[in-house]
């Protein structure tokens, strides 16, 4: 077995003290917000800490990957949306993940994808069950002469022993004493009742993330990607191009007939809805669009899968590939196009709603992606293809966060309602699902929509975030903290939208 770097027990004093500064940090029922930030900039640190004491310098593109890491976490404490937050710690573990592969070198710019997928699964891996490590790493006869060599360690032993002399004394004193006097046997008993169930509580949260936390710490010390023996690996260059060349054209062939066959129908929109027979907008969009989304997304893996099993036996075979593969980009772009486009239409019929926008957000992601491959594998830069994928899911996250989903999406709303009044009435009962995100567009906005809408938003807005609770350094989050002085200052005006009745 692989020994830690540093001494086994000072990652599990770590561990330890992390997983007391978790308890503190995270005792909350609360969604994420600054409290995860500061726990997971807290791991950051003590990483970093424990490899200068290994005498190991971190590559810069560690340190550029663990910045990426704490940037994501602190989303936690800037946005509130649900999504957004898992977007945010799914970040965070995946740019954290990626540089304990290597303990901390250089490896992700001409990494494969399939060492990205090792990366994350070998992560999950030694969190799990990377304590066990740091445990079989501790030489107890160090821990036993540095603790006789220093001064705090024999007067913290001798304060351990006189406290184990004092107890049997305690209880046979104390109880005689208890048995004198009803007053002090009452002070006592009040002196000594114990909650259980929340010492239970603690003991188990901090076990759980110290365990947690020193499984992670000791796989950044060791680097997750343990060498896997040649027999195991699995192997590429299996199939001849014939094979997959009439597999893929095939798979082309159905993707051009399916647009061929109904091109008017993909890119006809809004007008050749109305003209045709028993076809609704639901029909039109919903029906199609996740399932071309799906297509998109089930493409790319086969178009990789195919590259990489593909027995390239000489330069006719490759070029051949990326003329198929080349096709399957531009009809999958096709697809995209149209799956898009029946978004556009159902959202401005319907509205706009977190599904459609983050399946929209996906599938401009997924071609993005495809494009890429496009760039990097069809002209022979495979190297750059799995990093540059990995910048462009980091971007997205973060673009994600500037943009801010539920505003956009309130603000939509309010703007469709506004201009089709004739059509189907604001969906208030969404509108009162959004987070603190989209408060400030629906205070400003409010007076634009009916009686009914003001008067249900209103009352929605003053249960959830009522203007005089304030809110602990544990669920602080900078949207939550903006809606509240907001309501503070309109709740006059939203209080009499709520008073009119819905």
């Amino acid at each position: 077995m692989n020994r830690l770097p540093v001494s086994g027990w000072i990652v599990c004093a770590t561990g330890l003290a992390l997983g007391i500064i978790g308890d503190v940090l995270l005792r909350s029922s609360d969604a994420p917000a600054l409290s995860f930030f500061l726990f997971i900039t807290a791991c950051a640190i003590a990483a970093v800490v424990l490899q200068r004491r290994a005498r190991r310098e971190l590559s810069g593109e560690a340190r550029a990957l663990l910045g990426v890491g704490i940037a994501f976490a602190a989303m936690l404490a800037w946005r509130d949306a649900e999504m957004l937050k898992l977007t945010a710690l799914a970040g965070a573990a995946l740019a954290f993940a990626v540089p304990a592969f290597r303990a901390g070198d250089a490896w992700a710019r001409r990494a494969g994808v399939g060492e990205y997928v090792i990366a994350m699964a070998s992560a999950g891996m030694h969190a799990a069950f990377g304590a066990l490590a740091a445990l079989a790493s501790i030489d107890w006869g160090e821990v036993r002469v540095q603790s006789q060599g220093s001064l705090a360690a024999r007067r913290a032993f001798a304060m351990v022993r006189g406290v184990a002399l004092a107890l049997p004394l305690l209880v046979v004193f104390g109880g005689l004493l208890i048995a004198a006097d009803a007053v002090f046997a009452q002070m006592v008993a009040s002196a000594l009742r114990v909650d259980l169930d929340t010492i239970a509580s603690h003991v188990l949260l901090i076990g759980f993330l110290t365990w947690f936390v020193t499984g992670a710490l000791s796989g950044f010390l060791l680097g997750t990607g343990r060498p896997i023996p040649e027999d195991f690996m699995p192997r590429g260059g299996k199939i001849g191009i014939g094979e997959i060349g009439v597999a893929l054209g095939l798979v082309a062939l159905l993707f051009a007939a399916f647009i061929a066959v109904q091109f008017r129908y993909l890119f006809g929109g809004a007008t050749l809805v109305e003209v045709t027979p028993g076809l609704t907008y639901a029909e039109y969009a919903r029906r199609g669009f996740f399932e071309l989304l799906a297509v998109v997304l089930l493409s790319l893996p086969l178009l990789l899968g195919a590259d990489w099993l593909l027995r390239r036996e000489s330069a006719r075979d490759d070029r051949v590939f990326r003329v198929i593969a080349g096709m399957h980009v531009l009809l999958l772009i096709a697809i995209a196009i149209s799956a898009f486009q029946r978004m556009r239409i159902y959202t401005a019929v319907y509205g706009l709603t977190e599904d459609r926008f983050y399946a929209t957000a996906m599938l401009i992601l997924i071609s993005v992606v495809l494009l890429w491959f496009a760039a990097t594998v069809l002209r022979n830069r495979r190297h750059s293809f799995a990093f540059g994928t990995l910048v462009a899911t980091f971007v997205a996250g973060f673009t994600l966060m500037v943009v801010n989903p539920d505003a956009v999406i309130a603000r939509t709303n309010i703007d469709r309602a506004v201009a089709r009044s004739g059509e189907p009435a604001f969906d208030v009962v969404h509108a009162k699902s959004l987070s603190a995100d989209a408060v400030p567009v629906l205070i400003e906005r409010l007076s634009e929509l009916d009686h009914g809408a003001q008067c249900a938003i209103a009352k929605r807005l003053l249960e959830r975030y009522p203007p005089d609770e304030g809110l602990s350094f544990r669920n602080w989050n900078w949207s939550l903290a903006r809606a509240k002085r907001l309501i503070r200052e309109h709740e006059r005006e939203l209080s009499a939208a709520a008073a009119r009745g819905c």
